[in-house]
């Protein structure tokens, strides 16, 4: 997961930990959108919950991960 998450940092433009929050959900949302099996779209919205829930136990490193990406 690490590494989708950084990528997702990556390219995300803002510094702001909430709009990236969005950003992540709205990201995956279209993955799940773009699925047509349940399965398929069972397993994103997985993930989904797996990632949101690690980026608010881990505020703090986001943020300032975000602010290192961005200087």
């Amino acid at each position: 997961m690490n590494e989708y998450l950084q990528k997702l940092i990556q390219d995300f433009k803002g510094k702001d930990f909430k709009d990236f929050a969005g950003y992540v959900y709205t990201t995956l949302q279209r993955e799940v959108d773009a699925q047509r099996k349940k399965v398929d779209k069972d397993k994103y919205i997985k993930i989904r919950k797996s990632i949101l829930g690690y980026i608010v136990s881990n505020e703090r490193a986001i943020t300032s991960e975000l602010r290192k990406v961005k200087k």
